[in-house]
């Protein structure tokens, strides 16, 4: 497949230019802009696999709108384009994340190669996050896991091993993954919790036994048509009960 380009530059001439010399390389343009607020919101519409942006632009420049499309993922990369070599330019570039640049006047002969590395590096940036961002998920499911391991274990009186055991019987018999078992465990043990503080409360503040407390909780919740754990919620938010 062709890759995708959006041409910004404020000069209709250039852009002229560079799509010919883009068609001419096989390359397909996908659209053009004239300034940084339709570059943007042309990548909102095509979602192209380059930007080839200029900086200088009126209104919204082109780095402002290379920083939105790279932050908002609107295109696969942006590559800019530019007469200026200044290296506050090329700093700021390689700030927002901006995958290539390119100083004018562009020669069709290293145009190809300039966004096909572009295109390239992007690629392998993007699956190195990917990857990043699945170990992550990985570690705080394992983390989610080891929790719940050890609340249902308190709960039940048996060990760490056994209560993982029977975590992975309720994830294979309901077909679903491990942290979302851990995840619900976490949650009723969380609800259980905030009932137990509630009771603790009414204890101390109205002098009521321990079944007793635990009895206008149930009788509450059985009156208001909620659970147990929203009375709780009121108990502790200060609610009138």
């Amino acid at each position: 497949m062709k890759r995708t380009v959006i041409v910004v530059d404020d000069e209709p001439i250039i852009r002229m230019d560079l799509r010919q010399m883009l068609e001419g390389l096989g390359f397909e343009v996908a659209g053009d802009a004239g300034d940084g607020f339709d570059a943007v919101e042309r990548c909102r519409e095509k979602h192209p696999d380059i930007v080839l942006m200029d900086l200088e632009m009126p209104v919204f420049d082109g780095l402002s709108a290379a920083e939105t499309i790279i932050e908002e993922d609107l295109a696969g990369c942006v590559v800019i384009c530019t007469g200026f070599a200044d290296e506050k330019f090329i700093e700021d570039a390689g700030r927002i994340g901006a995958a290539g640049y390119i100083v004018k006047p562009i020669e069709e002969r290293t145009l190809r190669p300039a966004l096909e590395v572009a295109w390239a590096q992007s690629r392998r940036l993007k699956k190195l996050r990917e990857d990043t961002d699945a170990l992550a998920e990985k570690l705080r499911e394992m983390k989610l896991v080891e929790r719940a391991k050890a609340v249902l274990a308190k709960e039940q009186g048996i060990p760490e091993a056994e209560a993982y055991r029977t975590m992975q019987k309720s994830s294979m018999e309901k077909r679903i993954p491990l942290s979302q078992v851990a995840s619900g465990i976490l949650r009723r043990a969380a609800r259980a919790d905030r009932v137990r503080t509630a009771k603790a409360l009414l204890i101390k503040e109205r002098g009521m036994s321990e079944q007793a407390a635990y009895r206008f909780i149930i009788a509450e919740a059985k009156r208001q048509g909620v659970t147990a754990e929203q009375v709780a919620e009121q108990i502790l938010n200060g609610g009138a009960v």
